[in-house]
């Protein structure tokens, strides 16, 4: 199972994923692929339209991305990103879990 945190607040930004879905074979696993192209579309949109530093740690199986003092474009983008995980998560509960922390 993938196991999505965020932490979101207006001092600090905290995404982290964790796991396989094991959906299916690596390779074929759609739910894997949509988690981490989600994961990865986030950290380079944050880089490349926000001027917010970001602390970021992408490794198979887990990732993690920190912002502080996130500007309000950062935060939008977050959200959309969360939006995706919980359309996700709803689809393939057995395989995805999102936790919010507001």
């Amino acid at each position: 199972m993938i196991k999505i945190t965020v932490g979101i607040s207006k001092e600090h930004i905290a995404v982290k994923c964790v796991g396989h879905a094991n959906y299916n074979i690596c390779g074929e696993d759609i739910v894997c692929s949509a988690i981490s192209t989600l994961l990865q579309t986030l950290c380079y949109s944050l880089e490349e339209l926000t001027p917010n530093k970001i602390n970021t740690s992408l490794e198979k199986g887990e990732g993690y991305i920190g912002i502080y003092h996130p500007t309000c474009k950062a935060i939008t983008l977050v959200k959309g990103f969360m939006i995706g995980c919980r359309e996700i998560s709803n689809r393939y509960p057995d395989y995805v879990q999102l936790e919010i922390k507001e």
